[in-house]
């Protein structure tokens, strides 16, 4: 079974970077429900109730892709499609219809109770989205140049270029490496 790789720092990121690489994905752990079922329980973020997970991953993964098409402009100093905007709003706003406010050390969360359903896993990439969108830092996005994941560079110096180090980071020090001794080798 494939690992599943939590990089982006935040929920939404994370849900958006379900399919393994843009733009030709290989994998996508909102292809089955049994794989959104896996990847949920991953995050911390379980679906307990899988009834009707099959006919909510198609709005799963419209969500997923104007999550992506929001943030991705952002972690390249652009702006935001509304349209994209948009279908977080909403789905938030429905979200927000069907919550309810749960105290919770000191101040308070919104909270969709039990059973947990795909539905509340969708509320909550949005209320992600929407918390990244309003209160940042936007400036520390970042996008992977390999794979084009997205993430929030956490780091101290603020310089995180890849989605992971031992992934599309090892992988492009070596091509990097091997181009510049390439030349080296046939030039013998």
């Amino acid at each position: 079974m494939t690992a599943i790789e939590l990089v982006g720092n935040a929920l939404c990121l994370d849900f958006a970077n379900t399919v393994n690489a843009r733009p030709v994905a290989r994998r996508d752990w909102l292809g089955t429900p049994e794989e959104a079922v896996t990847w949920a329980a991953a995050t911390g973020h379980p679906i307990e109730e899988p009834d009707g997970l099959a006919a909510a991953l198609p709005d799963a993964r419209e969500l997923r892709e104007a999550v992506f098409r929001a943030f991705q402009p952002l972690a390249q100093g652009g702006r935001a499609p509304q349209p994209d905007l948009d279908v977080v709003v909403a789905l938030h706003g429905d979200g927000i219809a069907h919550g309810r406010l749960e105290e919770a050390g000191g101040n308070f969360r919104l909270s969709w109770g039990a059973p947990r359903t795909a539905r509340i896993l969708l509320w909550e990439v949005a209320a992600s989205a929407v918390e990244l969108l309003t209160h940042g830092p936007l400036d520390r996005l970042g996008k992977c140049p390999s794979c084009c994941w997205l993430f929030l560079d956490v780091s101290k110096n603020r310089r995180r270029r890849w989605c992971s180090m031992t992934t599309c980071g090892s992988r492009d020090k070596s091509r990097r490496y091997y181009e510049g001794i390439r030349p080296v080798r046939s030039g013998r």
